[in-house]
């Protein structure tokens, strides 16, 4: 097949597959096609004789990177395996892997998940750094002047706490061989910057970037820097920009002439993938927000209308009873199947509930908050837990797992036996085996020791429920309560994936080493790097953010209450609020256009709310309220901003009839 093979001559995709430009900016609405004219671009280069090997695609998650390889093969274009396809970190990881970059940084790429710092912010102990929290505020403070390039800015001057406190802060992650996720970009760019001969400067003769907007300013530079003389595609839309807490600039794509200088510029404005009405009501939300790129979104004229309900319930039970009766049904008809069934939340315990409910009435559903994976004490440390066994050489597990409950991480005993190690040139591991041993005997680390003792006992309890039941091995182990079974559900779902992909589920005492070290490496990709929900047979559950880039038949937004969506957290300044406002006036405009329609099915799309939740329901949401009391609420702020076209939001039960 040609590259332009059902390509409209002058329409945008055609015109994006086409582009011979230096620099294209291409700003793609939700839904409008720009993947598929991105793929197209790609078998044209392939076709014009551009080796695959010199067009590099950085995409927004390493599934969007497999699919790209896969959409482009299946245009039978030769070349298209070869063509490189990552994200913007597992890219800055390659460079600094080498041997070379490495030698020059003085940093290993182990990447080091949020709760393995805690013990850094206990063993980096002077007085002008205060208490924990000011330490908190600090690393904060450091990981946001790298998002943002603050360095960069003419005048900035870090205060020489700040100073000081990065010192101490990068010279644990060298002593420990390890790197925040934060750092990666900022480290890449600092090689990159300082030796403008190394060849990762020039190895590309075409850049394409997707989801430009939700790059932060150094992700942006990093992308500049490796481009050399090469063409370069960016496409993004700053109204998606649902990042801000990852420090996205999506200011970064209206500046692209004081970046590259003159482009072309071509506007996907058209949505393909959403009812008429969805498109209309969506487009009337985010015609809110000030300074837009993109103008209004149309809807497809070939599309069907769709079907919206805006509905409302008296208590949050009533909902979640029924939204999920309403899916039962609307699957029952037939004329949809469970995997045609997204649900959004804007917090995982409505998810939850909700997927229980639809258990209990007989639906598949699976759900997915993947950036709530790490929130419990118990969940983290079975993270490092399983990071250990699979490396007992890896020094930040280490460090987390010999903390125990203890609130200072013992850190004072550790500095012992880091004192020990140091003085008998091995590491602070063979101290502890000597310990044990009763090589050598030390005082003062009673308690680090003790700690040392239960992750070794751990460790072979899992590693003998894996040899009994490797498929149900973490459950077996970590679950035994219903608090279990909610804190552990993603780290599990994400143990039992990697399983189903290594294809074995029965592992034998002698196999066991080499498969944990392989199943552990796949969890810890899908933790550190961003990923999207897979595709699988049953309803789909998960948080707003989490559904950027799918669709579905059906899409159902629960708990659309003022008080979830805009969230803003107490204590923000009043400057502060109107750019919370609209970020999350964007991620509502988002999860709206997830939408899409078909020949067989028009689209519908519920937007559902209630006016009362209980105090112990709401304080695990994270919501000021009192255990003992209902919290009243009210339906979302947006609702009336969706235009004159939005159906009148109606009573819930009436959807039951």
């Amino acid at each position: 097949m040609a590259w332009n093979d059902d390509l409209v001559p002058d329409s945008p995709t055609y015109l994006l597959a086409a582009s011979d430009a230096k620099i294209t900016r291409a700003v793609a609405g939700p839904g409008s096609g720009k993947s598929f004219a991105l793929n197209h671009h790609i078998a044209r280069l392939l076709e014009t004789g551009v080796d695959p090997e010199r067009i590099l695609a950085i995409t927004f998650t390493r599934t969007h990177a497999q699919d790209l390889k896969k959409e482009i093969s299946s245009l039978g274009v030769p070349g298209a395996t070869e063509v490189h396809s990552r994200t913007i970190h597992s890219h800055a990881l390659k460079i600094l892997m080498q041997t070379d970059v490495l030698e020059r940084t003085g940093r290993v790429p182990r990447m080091v998940v949020e709760h393995e710092i805690f013990p850094a912010l206990r063993d980096i102990s002077k007085p002008q750094y205060g208490d924990i929290r000011n330490k908190k505020k600090l690393l904060a403070e450091y990981l946001a002047a790298w998002a943002t390039l603050q360095a960069d800015e003419p005048g900035f001057v870090k205060n020489p706490i700040q100073a000081e406190f990065e010192q101490d802060l990068i010279a644990w992650l060298k002593k420990h061989d390890g790197i925040l996720v934060g750092e990666v970009i900022p480290v890449a760019i600092d090689f990159l910057r300082n030796n403008p001969a190394s060849a990762e400067r020039t190895k590309y003769d075409v850049i394409l970037v997707d989801e430009y907007q939700d790059l932060n300013r150094s992700e942006q530079e990093f992308i500049r820097l490796i481009l050399g003389d090469a063409r370069i595609v960016i496409v993004g839309d700053d109204d998606q920009s649902i990042y801000g807490f990852k420090f996205a600039h999506p200011d970064g794509i209206k500046q692209i002439k004081e970046l590259y200088g003159d482009y072309t510029d071509i506007v996907f404005d058209e949505c393909r993938r959403c009812p008429q009405l969805v498109t209309q009501l969506a487009s009337a939300l985010i015609g809110n927000n000030p300074k837009r790129t993109l103008g209004t979104l149309k809807p497809r004229p070939t599309n069907p209308v769709g079907d919206v309900k805006i509905v409302q319930w008296k208590t949050f039970d009533d909902e979640i009873e029924g939204i999920a009766a309403i899916i039962k049904n609307e699957i029952a008809t037939g004329s949809i199947q469970p995997e045609d069934v997204l649900v959004l939340t804007p917090r995982r315990l409505v998810g939850y509930k909700l997927r229980d409910q639809l258990i209990n009435t007989g639906v598949d559903v699976q759900c997915y908050f993947r950036e709530s994976v790490m929130k419990e004490p118990s969940v983290r440390r079975a993270y490092s837990l399983m990071k250990f066994m699979s490396d007992r050489t890896d020094k930040i597990s280490l460090r987390f797992l010999l903390g125990g409950d203890s609130k200072e991480f013992f850190s004072n005993q550790y500095e012992i036996l880091q004192n020990k190690a140091a003085a008998a040139n091995c590491e602070v591991v063979d101290v502890l085996n000597q310990i044990l041993a009763k090589g050598v005997k030390i005082a003062g680390v009673k308690n680090i020791v003790a700690e040392y003792e239960k992750v070794l006992a751990n460790i072979d309890g899992l590693a003998k429920a894996v040899v009994a039941d490797a498929y149900n091995a973490f459950e077996n182990f970590f679950m035994h309560t219903d608090d279990d079974v909610f804190n552990f559900y993603e780290l599990n779902e994400l143990y039992t994936k990697a399983v189903r992909e290594s294809g074995t589920t029965e592992v034998s005492d002698a196999d066991f080493e080499t498969w944990f070290v392989g199943i552990f490496k796949t969890l810890e990709e899908t933790v550190t790097l961003p990923d999207s929900p897979e595709n699988v047979n049953k309803v789909r559950v998960m948080s707003l953010h989490s559904s950027k880039g799918l669709g579905a038949k059906m899409v159902v937004l629960c708990a659309m209450i003022d008080h979830l969506i805009p969230y803003i957290k107490e204590g923000t300044p009043k400057a502060e609020e109107a750019v919370t406002i609209e970020e999350q006036r964007r991620l509502l405009y988002v999860a709206l256009t997830r939408c899409k329609s078909s020949d067989d099915y028009q689209g519908r799309l519920v937007v559902s709310s209630f006016l009362s939740i209980s105090g112990v329901q709401a304080l695990r949401m994270g919501l000021k309220a009192k255990a003992d009391r209902q919290l009243d609420v009210i339906a979302t702020r947006f609702v009336k901003e969706l235009g004159q076209k939005a159906p009148i939001p109606v009573l819930g039960n009436t959807l039951l009839n």
